[in-house]
């Protein structure tokens, strides 16, 4: 029998590799890599605890949403287009309710991000060597053969790759800095390999999404007490250095690249920010209620931005493809796990807490990365971004079940201590109490870091 924890790690890493069989009926590659482990958690995951109850709301905009999203499929011109869509959509849904059904402890938990930071190491190093040097040579795992000045790893585009790396480094800075889990060097090595990938892929939009969300972050540590511990003061002043040399060597490069910014997002040209933005205005003002249906967005471009076929706009993108309602219910989705995110942070676990502000600080990230780019279909965004909704819902489930396993030990152990002197029947009425309480599921040791 293959252990679960084998699963989740290579799950995480293939996730990163949007190569697979080719299907005819999709015109494309319909069975990825990452749907090997993906079937084989399936197979041999156990579901043993039930969400917290207090997180259940956050499904039913995710429910709403992907069935809202679906009925393109009777308008849709370009019905081929909306089958290569669905397939993804029910890959991401697939992926987001295995990760909530077996992930059933702390070690799980460590052991996906292990897998996280595995993944985070292996692309940061083939950005490395394409900044570098150029190409490494791993067409068949996706990497593009015509590179040109941005680093992209094995993915589609650069600003697919920057969000990705952007991601997983703040996963890694979290595990690395504020806790000692498991191959913690890993960690501390996976976070500084990223960030020097994320500057490699000179995009912007994940450039300031990275920056803003743990500028923001780090002021909620500050003001939660995390920042100056004795345990994280340490990294963080490496980090501060390290970051300083960095912009004394490279932060005129940095600022050059922002030197067009303004021409990108302003100009007149048909390919500028803005014009793509006016272009997808008209799409939705035109298909206000149910969008012109998923992925057939390029269908109803203007001839002149024909050439890009997208918006760089993922929220005028959902808005176009699925009309206002799907929009709405996309926020929603996002605010709702941003939401049971920040309350699981109060967490007593560290470990549990530290992880949920890893997630909220993504989530913040993703959202400000999609206002410009990229565009929130790509296989390996959305997968990624549906990994870390059920990773909410699954660190809000551990840490339900672990206070309510506290709570039930106080509450026989205080019965406990009330009856011991009442002789034989408060001991009987001890242990009627003891079998009338619900069996609590073991989630694991307290305490998996050192």
């Amino acid at each position: 029998m293959i252990k679960t924890k084998y699963i989740l790690i290579l799950l995480t890493f293939c996730a990163t590799i949007a190569q697979g069989l080719w299907i005819n009926w999709l015109d494309d590659e319909g069975i990825l890599v990452v749907d090997i482990p993906l079937i084989l958690l399936y197979i041999f995951g156990r579901k043993k605890l039930k969400l917290a109850p207090k997180t259940l709301f956050a499904l039913i905009p995710v429910i709403v949403f992907m069935l809202w999203v679906h009925i393109g499929i009777f308008f849709a011109p370009n019905k081929l287009y909306f089958r290569q869509e669905t397939v993804e959509n029910i890959r991401a849904m697939l992926i987001f309710i295995a990760l909530i059904s077996f992930i059933n402890t702390k070690e799980d938990l460590q052991y996906v991000f292990l897998g996280f930071a595995i993944g985070a190491t292996f692309q940061g190093l083939i950005a490395w060597h394409q900044w570098l040097r150029g190409p490494v040579g791993l067409g068949f795992l996706g990497e593009q053969p015509g590179l040109g000045w941005q680093a992209q790893g094995t993915f589609v585009h650069a600003s697919v790759f920057g969000m990705y790396i952007s991601l997983l480094s703040i996963f890694n800075y979290r595990m690395a800095v504020f806790l000692r889990p498991k191959y913690h060097k890993l960690y501390v090595a996976a976070f500084f390999i990223g960030v020097v990938a994320l500057y490699a892929s000179y995009n912007r939009a994940t450039w300031i999404a990275f920056a803003t969300s743990m500028t923001l972050m780090f002021f909620v540590d500050v003001f939660r007490g995390n920042a100056f511990k004795k345990r994280s003061a340490k990294f963080i002043f490496i980090i501060a250095l390290i970051a300083a040399a960095g912009a004394a060597r490279y932060g005129a490069d940095i600022i050059n690249r922002f030197n067009d910014a303004e021409d990108s997002l302003e100009s007149d040209r048909s390919s500028s920010r803005k014009s793509l933005a006016l272009d997808a205005l008209r799409i939705i003002h035109d298909h206000p209620i149910v969008g012109v249906g998923l992925n057939n967005y390029r269908e109803y471009v203007n001839p002149e931005t024909a050439g890009t076929k997208l918006v760089h706009c993922s929220y005028l993108l959902v808005a176009a493809e699925t009309g206002w309602f799907g929009l709405a219910l996309f926020l929603s989705i996002l605010f709702s796990f941003l939401f049971i995110g920040v309350r699981t942070m109060k967490s007593k676990d560290a470990l549990l807490s530290n992880i949920a502000a890893a997630l909220v600080t993504a989530i913040i990230s993703f959202s400000i990365a999609v206002l410009p780019s990229p565009d929130y279909r790509i296989s390996y965004v959305k997968n990624h971004i549906w990994m870390i909704f059920a990773l909410i819902l699954v660190v809000a489930k551990l840490d339900y079940h672990l206070s309510t396993k506290k709570k039930v030990k106080r509450v026989v152990k205080s019965s406990g201590q009330k009856n011991s002197s009442v002789g034989l029947s408060g001991k009987r009425d001890v242990e009627s109490f003891r079998l009338h309480v619900p069996p609590i599921p073991n989630i694991g040791p307290r305490h998996l870091y050192e």
